[in-house]
């Protein structure tokens, strides 16, 4: 766990603690260390492996052995045993927003609700909107919270999911049993959420099964499937398979629903349906995928491409993580970053890049310490200062600049035009009507100072759904106004959505790969973003910031003088 989760997990045992009218003194005392782990320059990880958890002011005996199990294994014991003491179903509720320890203890109490369908059957019947320090706006907000969480209920990130499978993946590799071993299904397609972790193993069944059941519980399926849990709650199902076969399981199980249907068509051309596939060798040149789609005269395609392009233009390249050579969209110390802004570019600049657009929040923000115009200069000095220093590297001037309710930017026009480039971002009034929403966003991209959208739809996932604007008018008006749109990196968001990079690059929108980094260790969020762009048909050409630290410095320039 990162510094944000174990803050997360930390905040959530104040909460139960609360809720079992604890002492409060000791309530307060993980509240204040969930802040000072937020807002903590090093993660707990490190700190743990040199001995140093105690040295941090405010970290305790039983505060350090929690945040050891957390940063280590995800879990608590000190969380289980809160958890135990209350009505099974009620933890669950401190996860919706706008409900906190207090307001559970009065619906648990004061009107016996337990759980989310108890809850849910309250909001439906309008119950909730009857009670003191509810309302009817705050019941609808939770039925919508609710419902959304059902629907994800069995989600996860795709980060979490790829540290859970690489861990997995060097596990199983280490095994004797075990011949070969490769992801497969929703996480080789780098989905943006995942359900379950899929391996496809050469191996002998029974030997692995005895291996690998004497350290987890296994259940066995009749298509020599073998189903666990991970410690993180996410499912893992592994594929036992024979070498010969090793191409055909692949290509089926790897999936993509545009992409079998493509895949089904092709088979009945040659009189065979998947399960044929399967069941009988096909003689290949070698045992892969790429030589199975040639027997079958299909092209074989990146698995990222299946969910949605079943062909894709042979003699286009799709976006590679070194292709990336700059950064965009920072923060710093500035506004609400961890780092200051010299940490931010020497990370940076560490992990090979050539830039970094540092982009911190504007006066509007006030919640995250923007930045007045007086601070704005000074750190535009500390800007020059910085890049004095290096002749391997470049720091732009940014802003991440609120759009106001009407859609107009943040800062008078003289100050925006001192910048070398502005996001534009909406960071307020996310209620607004569709189509209110969408003319806000097209007057911000209207504006001769913006250079890019910052994450267009501000969905979190699995906690928001955005603010739903029509996504199509939205890059209309980004082509008509030469503006750039931002795939924003952190795992939460991933925003622009993939589904809509088709109809970006057909308009000739150019898509920046953006880390929205608020600490040094968040800028290494890029691959995410790459997966994304790859997912949705991107090459090197399409991506903004692929351009060299020279080439940028004139494209940015002469954006200015237009």
């Amino acid at each position: 766990m990162n510094n944000q989760q174990i803050s997360h997990r930390i905040k959530r045992i104040a909460a139960l603690m609360n809720l079992l009218e604890e002492n409060p003194f000791k309530i307060r005392s993980f509240e204040k260390a969930a802040r000072i782990i937020e807002s903590h320059p090093e993660e707990m990880g490190v700190l743990i492996d040199e001995d140093r958890l105690r040295d941090v002011d405010g970290i305790g005996e039983t505060l350090a052995h929690t945040i050891l199990y957390l940063a280590k294994s995800g879990g608590s014991s000190l969380e289980k045993e809160l958890e135990a003491r209350l009505p099974e179903g009620l933890p669950e509720l401190l996860d919706l927003p706008g409900l906190g320890s207090k307001k559970v203890r009065i619906l648990w109490q004061n009107h016996h609700i337990l759980n989310k369908k108890q809850l849910h059957a309250a909001c439906r019947t309008h119950q909730i909107s009857k009670l003191k320090g509810f309302g009817i706006k705050a019941e609808s907000k939770l039925l919508e919270a609710i419902q959304f969480q059902e629907h994800h209920a069995r989600d996860f990130h795709l980060n979490q999911a790829l540290e859970v499978a690489q861990r997995w993946e060097e596990m199983l590799s280490e095994m004797e049993a075990v011949q070969q071993v490769e992801l497969t299904g929703t996480l080789r397609r780098r989905s943006e959420l995942i359900q379950s972790i899929d391996f496809i193993v050469i191996t002998e069944r029974e030997l692995f099964q005895d291996t690998l059941g004497n350290k987890f519980t296994l259940t066995a399926s009749e298509d020599d499937r073998f189903d666990l849990e991970d410690e993180s709650g996410l499912p893992i199902h592994i594929h036992c398979i024979d070498p010969e076969h090793f191409a055909a399981k692949q290509l089926v199980l790897t999936g993509g629903k545009a992409f079998m249907e493509f895949l089904d068509e092709k088979l009945v051309e040659h009189d065979a349906t998947q399960e044929e596939l399967l069941r009988n060798t096909i003689a290949l040149s070698d045992n892969s995928e790429g030589a199975l789609c040639e027997s079958l005269s299909i092209q074989w395609i990146e698995p990222e491409l299946r969910d949605a392009f079943y062909e894709f233009p042979q003699d286009q390249t799709l976006l590679e993580v070194e292709d990336v050579k700059g950064v965009f969209h920072a923060h710093s110390t500035w506004s609400d970053g961890i780092h200051s802004l010299r940490d931010m570019v020497e990370t940076t600049r560490d992990l090979g890049y050539e830039y970094l657009g540092i982009s911190d929040h504007s006066q509007a923000a006030y919640y995250a310490n923007g930045l007045k115009p007086d601070r704005v200069k000074q750190q535009w000095n500390e800007i020059d200062e910085l890049n004095e220093m290096y002749s391997d590297f470049h720091i732009f001037k940014g802003i991440e600049a609120d759009i106001l309710k009407d859609g107009e930017l943040d800062y008078d026009d003289q100050l925006l035009a001192g910048f070398d480039f502005v996001i534009a971002s909406i960071h307020s009034h996310f209620h607004l009507d569709t189509k209110t929403q969408t003319e806000r966003l097209i007057r911000a991209l209207q504006s001769p100072f913006t250079t890019m959208l910052g994450h267009p739809t501000g969905r979190m996932l699995l906690s928001r759904q955005g603010y739903a604007p029509d996504l199509p008018a939205v890059i209309e008006a980004a082509s008509a106004n030469d503006k750039i749109i931002e795939i924003n990196t952190t795992p939460k968001r991933l925003d622009l959505d993939w589904r809509y990079l088709k109809m970006a690059k057909a308009r000739g929108v150019k898509i920046s790969i953006n880390p929205d980094a608020h600490r040094k260790s968040t800028i290494n969020t890029i691959p995410l973003g790459v997966m994304m762009a790859r997912k949705g048909g991107l090459g090197p050409s399409d991506v903004m910031n692929t351009m060299n630290a020279e080439s940028m410095k004139t494209y940015l320039l002469n954006r200015r003088k237009r």
